[in-house]
């Protein structure tokens, strides 16, 4: 039960961002471990992850600590990853050569020498350097990445009971924040294409929201609604907090369709955003092509079927049917009246 508890921990840590405690990096229950080493120049001495203020040009090696705390060889991948948001609102360092921001002056998988795989003998211990060189020219606020580590060819146990494999993909990602100017910078939200399509193959329509500012928003509240064009009527809305937007950034957030087809036509979507000190509100008409609407709900799952035509044509078949044994019935009549005479 205790190992499960750290494990636990452990996953909630890198789903922040940053392995934030030193002795949960080296907990027994995997089987190796990573750590910062803390350079002189780091700006908060109390933080586990990379806080470093380097001047414009300057060149700086530091390094990480990998254990292997098990008997056996492994093979560690150290990737150093731009910060991104993905769908989820959650700042992402394990992208390994995504597509940059439109915004994105300097990347820090550019600013940093490349991507390493090391070979750790059981029981060993490895100290593994990276390189910065900042951009030559000063900025003002912050270039934001992050080193994502995990095991190549990862190990498959079975269980000998039911014979099911269970893969260990732990990771640990150690956060790298640069700074270059003490210059304080306010975030600034951006309204993309606003676009149907799917999100979990359920029936969505997405903004794109863009943080064209080298700063990390936080604490994002985000209200959307939309209606059909020209009326007031909410059709959709969706509702998310505590979001948070990586430097010069940008990500679709969903608004639900509530598991319906996605019906052809023009709306208008309206959009509530705070982070607690400024506020954002956008607006934008958009349209869902016919077809659009139908390749997406061709493959959506969960959508609520439509049963109008079913229903016409059912009703127009038992009409048709007490038709015919009408006209069956007049002529059984008429013959009978015709034998009579």
């Amino acid at each position: 039960m205790k190992n499960m508890l750290s494990i636990v921990v452990l996953i909630l840590l890198i789903g922040l961002g940053f392995v934030s405690n030193n002795e949960v990096a080296f907990a027994g229950t995997m089987e190796y471990s990573v750590k910062a080493n803390i350079p002189k120049n780091q700006v908060n001495k109390k933080l586990t992850y990379f806080d470093l203020k380097m001047a414009p040009g300057s060149k700086q090696t530091i390094s990480l600590t990998v254990k292997n705390t098990s008997s056996e060889e492994k093979k560690i991948m150290i990737e150093p990853n731009t910060a991104i948001t993905n769908q989820n609102g959650v700042i992402d360092y394990s992208k390994n050569g995504h597509k940059k921001d439109s915004s994105l002056k300097y990347a820090f998988s550019d600013l940093i020498s490349p991507k390493q795989e090391i070979v750790i003998k059981g029981k060993e211990t490895k100290k593994v350097p990276f390189t910065i060189q900042m951009p030559k020219e000063s900025f003002d606020g912050i270039i934001l990445g992050g080193f994502y580590v995990h095991e190549i060819n990862k190990e498959e146990k079975k269980k000998e009971n039911n014979k099911v494999q269970i893969k260990n993909e732990f990771s640990y990602v150690i956060g790298v924040k640069l700074t270059g100017t003490d210059e304080v910078v306010k975030p600034k939200l951006k309204l993309n294409e606003v676009q149907a399509g799917l999100m979990n193959y359920r029936t969505v329509v997405t903004a794109n929201l863009q943080n064209t500012e080298a700063v990390i928003i936080n604490n994002l509240d985000v209200n959307a609604r939309i209606t059909k064009e020209g009326k007031k009527e909410k059709l959709h809305s969706t509702k998310k907090s505590k979001l948070s937007m990586a430097p010069n950034s940008n990500f679709d957030f969903p608004i639900t369709w509530d598991n319906q087809k996605l019906e052809p036509g023009k709306y208008h979507l309206y959009l509530t955003i705070t982070d607690g000190n400024q506020i954002w509100k956008f607006d934008k008409m958009f349209e869902i092509k016919g077809a659009d609407a139908k390749a997406i709900n061709k493959t959506a799952i969960g959508v609520e079927k439509d049963y109008t035509f079913l229903f016409i044509g059912l009703a127009a078949f038992i009409l048709s049917l007490i038709i015919i044994i009408i006209i069956l019935l007049k002529k059984k009549k008429r013959g009978e009246d015709n034998e009579e005479e």
